[in-house]
Parts: C-alpha cells; structure tokens; sequence
C-alpha cells in the first residue's frame, strides 16, 4: 500500500462475501481509503458508506434503511436504483467498474452532507426564536450558464465542476444565451471572454442589453490569453463579480466558481418567503444577530464534535476599534455575502466587528476565504481594506460558544496581503 494512502478519502463498505474484497480493492485502486463497516452503523458519521445490495440479504437491507432512514451520512448504493430513495443523501452507483473512479462523486456527496447537516442545525435555532426557515433540499444543485467558444479550458473546468456535482448548461452564441436566461434562472453565469475585438464588442454589448435580465445573477469572467485593455473590455468587467486569469488552474476555477454558484441562498438574509427575520437579523447590516449567532455557534461545536469535522471562526473588525461608519459598515456586509458560502454564517458584533462562522473548514480553508474576501474589499475600497484586521481560530476540545467567540476576537490581528 501506497505510504501517503493515509490522506485518501475513508470510506465504510457494507457488503459481504467475495464482493466485498472486490470492492476494497477497486476502491484502493481509486486512491480512496475503505474499510469494511461494523455493525451497528453509526447514523451520525461524516464518512461516505457504501452499499452493495448485490450481496446483502433482505432482512439486513431492511434493518439497515431502518437504522439510517432520512440520516444525511453520504450513502453510495452499489447495485439497485431503487434503495437510493429510502435515504436522505445517497448516490446511486450503477455499475462495479465505476469504484476505480468514485473519488469525485464522493467529495461532491460529502460536501452535500456538510451543507445539509449546517442548514438543518439552522434551521432548528432560527426555531427557538420564532422563526421557520425553508426546509433545505438535498438537490439543491447549482445550474451554471456558460457562453463561449468551448475552448480546452472550459472542457476542463467543465470536468472539475462536474465533480463537485455543478451542472453547466453551454451555449456558444449570444443569443442562444439570451434564450436560456429568459427561460430560466441561473446561480451563475460564466463568461469566456475573447481576445479578438470584434467577438469583444459582441460581448460587451449583449451583456450591457441583458444586465437586467440577471440582477441578482453572479456574473464569472474567464480572461483569454493576450486580451488587450478595450472600452468593451472595461465595459465587461464593470459587471463581473468576479474576473480570472488564463493562468487560473481549471480546479482553482472550479472553487471558485461553486463558491459563487452556490452563494444565492445567503444572499439576502433579511426576507426569505416574504417572512420576517428581524429576530436573527441585525438591524443595520442584514447580517445574523449576535443573540442568534452565540445560539447557533453552540450547536455547530456540538455537531462539528459528533461528526469530527473541523469548524474555524473568522473575526474582522478595526485593531484600533475606531468605529465604521454606517456606509463602512454596510460596506463591508456586501463584501462578506458576495464571498461566502452557503454553508458559512456571517453576524454583526456590536458595535464594528465581524464575525463568519466556517463549517467543516480548517484554518488553511479560512485564511484562503479570508483572503479572498480582502481582495475583493480593496478592490471597491482599499483605505477600508487597509484599516480592517482578521483573526481566525479553529476549533478545539475545550471550547463553548463563548470561550471560541472570546479567543477569536483577543490577541494580535493579522493584515490582508492583498499585493
């Protein structure tokens, strides 16, 4: 066995017999890390498991659909289709030969858990304050629209977003793409930005003729090589949320690229429904309360130590504690919802600090968040990103609620690096 095969993905195997060694092993083949699963299953784990119906009896099905249920642990069905509705969050997987080549689908599969798992425990705090939020839905997946040329660079970032489970829907014309946007809604919108002038001003003036079609729409642009600075260039990237270098590494984009797809939901915290959110909300920034956030923050150490998956706490605020002004302040608020994540929770701490609670994310996965968040705030005011510092502390042992929201805010504030 391969010395580093420690840092694969673990994954639970649920078979019996001469399959099950066939399994283990095609796994291991697929740089994944299985073990055979004991029983009782636990229901409560953030490891993937697979089930082969194929060599399980009835009676061993049917207790183990009991014991699971609608429980949201990743669960890959190995063999009959129709087990994968008795399951919260399951994968079907149709075929032996496709285990040498799960690891993609089992990363998506994982995320998807640790997106359920948060917005469920969100939603049972917002009920102790009287408020309901939407039940979340497993197949929540973001649609992608792309225009552009199918070049090699979007085959490839085509193939990292489908392993993170993103559809992308292609068109190569803008007004194909037109079409598209006035049939349906998308969590993004990707953009391959030519080099060749004319195409340029094609673009340029479609997205100007269209921008009030998708408002609200994150628009993505892929810089090609040796585009030259235009009017229609700057046009362009005056819409974009976000621009990326040709050099950017396809699963670099595709990162980045589900970080936004997947942002819609927290977007606007103040009304979902057309339903109240005063009680979780702060009143001046539309970010969560600090009543609430200390609530929920309690239930995230609590889950986050059941599922044995790490959580970090991102604090920015002004190391002098001058006061933001009102617009500094709702400033900062657009700048933190454009660049989180479902998943992450961002409050207002009276009276100028920011706190972004970050679920299954270590240290190195919140500074990255953190400094993607800075770039973008220098980007619309610099003498503000230049004042703001930042802490981050994960997670440990010992902590509570508070003793975590108390580390996180004391000691020495860290500057972005933004060059």
């Amino acid at each position: 066995m391969n010395h580093l095969a420690y840092l694969d993905p673990p994954i639970e195997v649920l078979a019996a017999g001469a399959r099950l060694e066939m399994i283990l092993s095609r796994l291991r083949s697929g740089r994944m890390r299985p073990f055979r699963a004991d029983l009782p299953i636990s229901y409560s784990s953030s490891e993937a498991l697979l089930l082969d119906t194929q060599s399980l009896d009835e009676n061993t099905l049917i207790q183990f659909i009991k014991d699971i249920g609608q429980s949201i642990r990743p669960i890959l069905i190995l063999g009959d289709p129709a087990l994968a509705g008795y399951f919260a969050n399951a994968v079907f997987i149709p075929r032996d030969r496709d285990l040498s080549v799960l690891r993609g689908r089992l990363d998506a599969i994982t995320r998807r858990s640790a997106r359920m798992s948060e917005l469920r425990l969100r939603r049972e705090t917002a009920a102790t304050f009287g408020v309901t939020l939407p039940e979340p839905s497993a197949e929540t997946v973001p649609d992608l629209l792309y225009l552009g040329d199918g070049s090699s660079r979007f085959l490839a970032l085509q193939a990292a977003l489908g392993e993170r489970g993103i559809t992308v829907t292609a068109a190569f014309s803008a007004h194909t793409a037109a079409d598209y946007v006035r049939q349906r809604a998308f969590a993004a919108i990707l953009l391959d930005i030519p080099s060749e002038p004319r195409s340029l001003h094609k673009l340029a003036n479609w997205v100007t003729a269209s921008i009030e079609h998708f408002e609200h729409t994150p628009l993505l642009g892929l810089l090609s090589e040796g585009t030259e600075p235009s009017h229609s260039l700057e046009t362009i990237i005056r819409y974009m949320s976000h621009v990326f270098e040709p050099c950017t590494p396809a699963h670099d984009l595709a990162a980045h690229v589900d970080a936004y797809g997947r942002r819609a939901a927290v977007q606007s915290l103040k009304v979902k429904d057309n339903m109240s959110m005063s009680a979780i909300c702060h009143s001046e920034t539309g970010l969560f309360s600090q009543t609430f956030f200390e609530a929920h923050l309690q239930n995230q150490i609590e889950l986050s130590a059941d599922r044995g998956d790490p959580l970090s706490l991102l604090v920015i605020c002004d190391p002098q504690h001058d006061r933001l002004a009102h617009r500094q302040k709702k400033l900062v608020a657009n700048v933190v919802l454009s660049n989180m994540r479902e998943t992450d929770l961002p409050v207002t701490i009276d009276p100028d600090t920011f706190a972004i609670s970050l679920s299954a994310t270590g240290y190195k996965g919140a500074v990255q968040i953190c400094e993607r968040l800075f770039r973008e705030l220098e980007a619309v005011a610099p003498d503000l990103a230049a004042r703001l510092g930042w802490r981050i502390t994960e997670k440990r042992a010992y902590h509570d609620a508070r003793r975590l929201l108390s580390e996180a805010r004391s000691g020495v504030y860290q500057k972005a690096r933004t060059a």
